[in-house]
């Protein structure tokens, strides 16, 4: 598998286990088109794609990960690079990096995985957007605490 690139990774597998384009896609909640560009390497799968192919295929989801890291590597984005921007795989690089610190890891222990990529990213930021996020969080609970009563009020009562 090393060396070989994430696209023809992505259609041997699909290829062995006999499911077609729209087979995969529909177990990633994708479309069709889509995941042709995976297969192609116009568009890189985003990680949760790469966990679900990873219980699809039973194919550890480092196999993919590292295939993807890789990718990006070898990809230029000269725009990217430009303005100073990283890649997603160099988020996950150093995603990967920060909770395998010991004293980051006691932290991500007991959270699931989208815990643990709000945490980090909110770590990231400075003390203003961290502010920004929590009142847009409080926001969103307090309205989605107005929709369920909202609801609930609506609803008839069964006797």
């Amino acid at each position: 598998m090393s060396g070989k690139p994430l696209e023809k990774y992505l259609k041997e597998l699909r290829k062995s286990y006999n499911y077609s384009q729209e087979y995969v896609a529909s177990q990633l909640n994708i479309t069709r088109q889509t995941y042709s560009h995976y297969e192609t390497g116009r568009i890189s799968p985003p990680v949760n794609s790469l966990y679900n192919l990873s219980r699809l295929y039973n194919v550890p989801l480092n196999s993919f990960l590292e295939l993807s890291i890789n990718h990006h590597q070898n990809t230029e984005h000269p725009s990217e690079e430009s303005m100073g921007n990283k890649s997603e795989g160099d988020d996950l690089n150093e995603f990967l990096k920060h909770i395998s610190i010991p004293e980051n890891s006691k932290k991500f222990k007991f959270l699931k995985r989208q815990e643990k990529l709000v945490l980090y990213y909110y770590q990231l930021l400075d003390d203003r957007d961290q502010e920004d996020i929590l009142a847009f969080m409080k926001v969103k609970c307090h309205n989605r605490k107005l929709d369920t009563q909202r609801t609930s009020a609506e609803m008839p009562v069964v006797e």
